[in-house]
């Protein structure tokens, strides 16, 4: 099933999760999907602003494993940091 609107919006009010890692929480984000070879509308999301979802060091710029290398944490760990996963 495809996830709502409601449930994107309200993962994309959390702010950049890789952000607040780093100490700068309430940066805005967009959503990401984490692609496991599912389909992009039920695949698990994360939010990221948009330097570390589109930008020069985010995830689609790197690749996955890019992505890991810089900045230490896989989008597999950070979907784990969240409160909640749908």
């Amino acid at each position: 099933m495809a996830h709502s609107k409601k449930f994107l919006n309200m993962i994309a009010e959390l702010g950049c999760c890789l952000c607040l890692r780093n100490g700068h929480p309430d940066t805005p984000a967009e959503i990401h999907h984490v692609r496991n070879g599912g389909k992009r509308d039920t695949s698990p999301v994360l939010p990221l602003c948009m330097e570390h979802h589109r930008g020069a060091t985010g995830v689609h710029s790197l690749g996955s494993r890019g992505f890991t290398e810089c900045h230490g944490i896989s989008e597999e760990e950070l979907l784990d940091r969240l409160e909640f996963r749908k």
